[in-house]
């Protein structure tokens, strides 16, 4: 049995937000912030490295990191609530109902709650009552993680059919005069897996380097960071590890090259049999520029940076529904998804559409 993308979906909340809508004392201390540079790392001489390094230099004098609009959830729609708006979508996409589901997996960016995770409350809100419900967590890398677990589950004949939720509540968590806060926007997505006879799902080359965990993380003060269960300063993302944290986005593009090349390795795929390349997308030329290095000169790469902003694990899927929207998405067409997150995994997937 094969396993295949049977549906996708997407929910984005009404209100945008534009550039416009910050103070002008933000864009004067947005310039003088090194959190937002990031381009004064040594690197090695690799020209797919400098490529990434240039564009670098040419945003660090941007306050909006290239950004332009954004979408902001209302305080009412929590992380749970949000996925099962795009699950439902997914379903509906595939023309699932909720009892044909075998699994849900869920992941969040900003969870409702420490524990449980938000895949029961998802299941719960889709009407899903026969399956297992679990969360996965991965970071921004989650949505191709679970792809590959889905295909697995699939493929052993454990399961038919699985659900993949995946949410990007971000901006309650970044105060507006926070230097990095026009960079992230809210969203929601889904992906629906589905049994099949012919090949869908592929190859998942994934690779985790620990070494990387304090690099990205959430983190409570600048001077202190008391554990969670403890009484302490609000949590906002950043990083243990700065120094990590700017070696990483300097190492981006090489990052996806390389985890792209190794994957098309093991599956002995050329390069140009790939016709797609949905990735996600921390700042809006990152999907292009980790194409260009890996050599997919024939791959389509869509982009929904420049309405949604950085979406984390989501962007993987806005960026295929753009696709499709763009008519790239023909069957027969072989794909390329990738992600890379927190902890740091990174990880690639082969896709037939």
């Amino acid at each position: 049995m094969k396993a295949r993308i049977s549906g996708l979906g997407e929910w984005y909340p009404d209100t945008i937000r534009e550039n416009s809508d910050w103070p002008l004392e933000f864009v004067e201390r947005a310039k003088k912030s090194s959190q937002r540079e990031l381009v004064d790392v040594p690197i090695e001489d690799d020209p797919r490295e400098a490529l990434g390094k240039r564009y670098l230099a040419a945003e660090a004098s941007d306050p909006f990191l290239g950004a332009r609009q954004r979408r902001v959830a209302p305080a009412e729609v929590d992380s749970c609530l949000a996925e099962s708006k795009a699950g439902a979508a997914a379903l509906a996409d595939a023309g699932v109902a909720p009892d044909q589901v075998d699994v849900v997996m869920s992941w969040a960016a900003v969870p409702d709650r420490v524990v449980p995770p938000s895949a029961p409350r998802v299941a719960d809100l889709l009407g899903i009552r026969g399956a297992v419900a679990l969360g996965l967590e991965a970071s921004c890398a989650t949505s191709v993680a679970q792809l590959g677990l889905a295909a697995a589950l699939i493929e052993s004949g454990r399961a038919r059919t699985v659900l993949l939720t995946q949410s990007h509540i971000m901006t309650r968590a970044f105060p507006m005069m926070h230097p990095a806060s026009p960079n992230v926007g809210d969203a929601a997505t889904a992906m629906l897996v589905s049994a099949g006879e012919r090949p869908g799902v592929g190859l998942l080359h994934a690779v985790t380097h620990g070494e990387y965990y304090p690099a990205v993380t959430w983190r409570r003060g600048k001077d202190c960071d008391p554990p969670w269960w403890k009484a302490g300063p609000d949590y906002y993302p950043g990083s243990l590890a700065p120094e990590l944290a700017r070696s990483l986005i300097a190492q981006t593009v090489h990052i996806g090259m390389t985890t792209v090349t190794q994957l098309l390795e093991r599956a002995r795929v050329r390069t140009d049999e790939v016709k797609l390349f949905a990735s996600v997308q921390p700042r809006r030329w990152i999907p292009n520029a980790i194409a260009g290095a890996a050599g997919l000169d024939a791959a389509n790469v869509p982009v929904t940076f420049d309405r949604y902003a950085h979406l984390g694990a989501c962007g993987v899927v806005s960026n295929l529904l753009e696709a499709r929207r763009l008519g790239q998405l023909d069957p027969g067409t072989r794909s390329v998804l990738f992600a890379q997150g927190a902890g740091l995994t990174r990880a690639a997937i082969l896709v037939d559409w």
